[in-house]
């Protein structure tokens, strides 16, 4: 374990930054602000970023930057969040060190089943940031009414849709986006139009993505292309005043797309998204009701858009596919002087996965045959507030997982390999691999407004997560790993346990008419953390032959760390805003960390606000991470920072123009979170950190019709 002094020295700076950060916003700030604060100030004008209420922030797609295909990138507004980036549509999000199955992500209340196992078409690839109206992160300990599983936070993404109005007349609207950026001379184009009155409303939605290999400052990385279609439409229909039906349908079609960090490449994504919903009032209660449908068809191979291999016999495609069916139910009613909320919800997946070698017909992988898991949840959460200072949150969540899978086959391999892998499969397929966990969550917070303008926060809870089906069924060493991309080959163990979290989250608000400051320091101490250990199985490392073979196994973890958005105007039409976060992940177990935690890092810009535009200068930096996992053979990244400039116009009443320069210095760097690369090009060599883009400059124009 590290020193207490390497701990305190870790904590220490991060503190540092934001007591110096807010010291600096207070002194900027009017003297006068000690009095009644403006009642404009609730919504302090942040461009694409709204903090809403204390425990939520809320990022819309009108920020400039970052200027990225990948909606995911927009986690990088938000205190605490970050970016898994395996390619250029495929990040997943992370949130205070957590990542992929530990945060709850939905689009539009709907739980989402990336199809492979890797999650190239992690959740967020379904919210293209062209349709997208907003994405909202609660700070801090997300309440049980956010989703099951939540040990790692929640995120949830609002796609647009059409409105009703008040009249009876029929009235046409649109929200229509064009963009293009140099840096992988991708174009993008599209949005939503809609028809509506007082008791319906229609809507149409189409985006179209497609961009070429990425520019890094050494060179292009290849290969990075690809290409996104979205279309589908909706209805709603107005019952009576009280009541509110809709249904919607979306097809996402991605064809060709790199994904440099993993093993293959997307070949093609094609995925059905339907849903039905209801809202309500019934004698003074509140009822939301949601039922939804997703079928994904994926293909990837090692050959379509990277270098083939040299040997016919290491060419591989694989089919995954996954079908998913959700549902919640919730109301909420007056109770005990305060508002009660009761809900069940479920999300039921079947997954499937098979490897060929098109040049050997002999050759397949039953990888994941006729895997299920299902979670059936039920919670109760109740807020009252306490005069008018004080605030109190209690929830409870039950969740029901059940887990199985079919028996599984290989065959076409040599025969040196053979007796390992079907001593591996016959084990599999003896085993009793049905299982049923049982979770329980709870979740306590305390607020209060000791001040004008000041608000405090202090919650605890309990979090738990059951194994993803990779985790548990996991087989055959190979490197489908839920997108974990760091070159290790993996199994599965059916008997792991879940995660169990117990969090604590301190958060303090100072909110002035010009100035906003929220840090929130936290700790978790996590048990049965899952994480890949070594394996001992001799048959798994023979197959994984000079690859390091790893089994995912419970060990024992911690986080803690603190994260602060700030902002403050300042005189000549000047505005200061960004955010500073800091996680410290590691094992308690073992003298290690986790494996891919962001290092301290920030985001600060300056912009002068005109009467109908804006311009702004931004740096965006990350110190150096030493503290990586040797048990993943985590490599460590040094410090590095970027400025990028952007303004924005508008021409006139629904019509504006955003253009820009990312990385304007074209600086030469790496995120802690990128992934290895398994491929050579002129931008990166195998085994090398994947490069942060180049200089780049764009354009965007956005044309809103009422």
């Amino acid at each position: 374990m590290r020193s207490g002094r390497e701990v305190s020295s870790d904590l220490a700076r991060a503190v540092a930054l934001s007591i110096g950060l807010a010291a600096a916003v207070a002194g900027s700030a009017d003297r006068s602000l000690a009095t009644e604060p403006d009642p404009s100030i609730e919504e302090i004008l942040i461009r694409g970023q709204d903090t809403g209420v204390a425990d939520l922030f809320v990022v819309t797609p009108d920020r400039a930057t970052p200027n990225a295909p990948d909606t995911t990138e927009m986690m990088n507004l938000v205190p605490g969040g970050d970016v898994v980036n395996n390619g250029p549509l495929s990040g997943q999000v992370q949130y205070r060190g957590m990542f992929g199955s530990r945060v709850g992500v939905r689009i539009d209340g709907m739980y989402i089943s990336p199809g492979g196992p890797n999650w190239m078409d992690a959740p967020l690839h379904y919210a293209p940031r062209i349709l997208l109206e907003n994405l909202a992160v609660p700070r801090g300990i997300a309440s049980v009414s956010a989703g099951a599983e939540s040990i790692g936070g929640s995120a949830h993404a609002k796609l647009k849709r059409s409105q009703f109005t008040d009249s009876e007349s029929f009235s046409a609207a649109a929200d229509a986006q064009v963009s293009g950026r140099s840096v992988d001379s991708s174009i993008a184009g599209g949005g939503i139009l809609s028809l509506a009155n007082e008791r319906h409303r229609f809507q149409l939605v189409g985006s179209a993505e497609v961009g070429d290999d990425m520019r890094a400052a050494k060179g292009r990385i290849v290969p990075t292309e690809f290409e996104r279609y979205t279309y589908g439409g909706g209805y709603g229909v107005r019952l009576t005043e009280q009541h509110e039906v809709g249904i919607g349908y979306r097809h996402n079609d991605t064809g060709r797309s790199g994904n440099p960090a993993l093993p293959m490449d997307i070949k093609y994504v094609n995925t059905e998204i339907a849903n039905i919903e209801y809202s309500g009032h019934w004698s003074g209660a509140e009822i939301a009701l949601n039922a939804y449908f997703m079928d994904v068809d994926h293909v990837m191979d090692n050959f379509g858009l990277r270098t083939p291999p040299a040997s016919a016999a290491l060419f591989r495609s694989t089919h995954a596919t996954s079908t998913a069916f959700g549902y919640e139910a919730k109301t909420s009613l007056p109770f005990y002087d305060g508002t009660l909320a009761v809900g069940t919800d479920g999300h039921l997946v079947d997954h499937d996965m098979d490897v060929s070698n098109p040049n050997s017909s002999a050759f397949f992988v039953s990888n994941f045959n006729h895997v299920d898991r299902d979670r059936y949840s039920l919670f109760g959460e109740w807020r009252r507030n306490f005069g008018e200072r004080w605030k109190l949150e209690l929830g409870v969540r039950y969740s029901l997982i059940h887990m199985d899978a079919g028996n599984v086959d290989i065959g076409g391999i040599p025969a040196s390999m053979l007796p390992p892998a079907q001593q591996l499969r016959d084990a599999f397929n003896a085993a009793n691999r049905e299982k049923f966990e049982h979770l329980v969550d709870a979740v306590v917070k305390l607020a209060v407004e000791p001040w004008s303008g000041w608000l405090v926060e202090l919650s605890g809870g309990r979090k738990t997560r059951a194994p993803s089906y990779v985790e548990r069924y996991a087989w055959l060493p190979l490197q489908a790993t839920g997108g974990l991309a760091d070159g290790n080959n993996y199994v599965g163990d059916i008997g792991l346990d879940p995660e169990e979290s117990y969090l604590v989250d301190l958060g303090v608000e100072w909110r002035r008419a010009d100035f906003y400051v929220a840090p929130r320091a936290f700790y978790h101490w996590v048990d049965d953390y899952i994480q890949g250990v070594p394996s001992t199985n001799a048959d798994v490392i023979a197959l994984s032959g000079p690859t390091t073979a790893l089994v995912f196994a419970n060990v024992e973890a911690e986080l803690f760390g603190l994260d602060v958005p700030y902002a403050v105007r300042l005189p000549l039409n000047l505005q200061l805003d960004g955010t500073l976060s800091w996680v410290r992940a590691k094992r308690r177990d073992i003298d290690d960390n986790l494996y891919r935690i962001a290092p301290l890092r920030g985001r600060t810009t300056l912009s002068y606000l005109g009467n109908g535009w804006q311009v702004a200068v931004e740096g965006v930096y990350a110190a150096r991470q030493s503290h990586v996992s040797a048990s993943n053979g985590e490599s460590p990244t040094g410090g590095w920072g970027v400025m990028n400039v952007f303004a924005s116009w508008e021409v006139s009443e629904g019509i504006e123009l955003e253009v820009g320069g990312d990385n304007v210095l074209d600086a030469d760097y790496a995120h802690q979170l990128a992934g290895i690369s398994r491929i050579d090009s002129s931008g990166v060599s195998m085994g090398e950190r994947l490069p942060g883009p180049g200089w780049s400059v764009y354009g965007r124009l956005t044309a809103r019709f009422r």
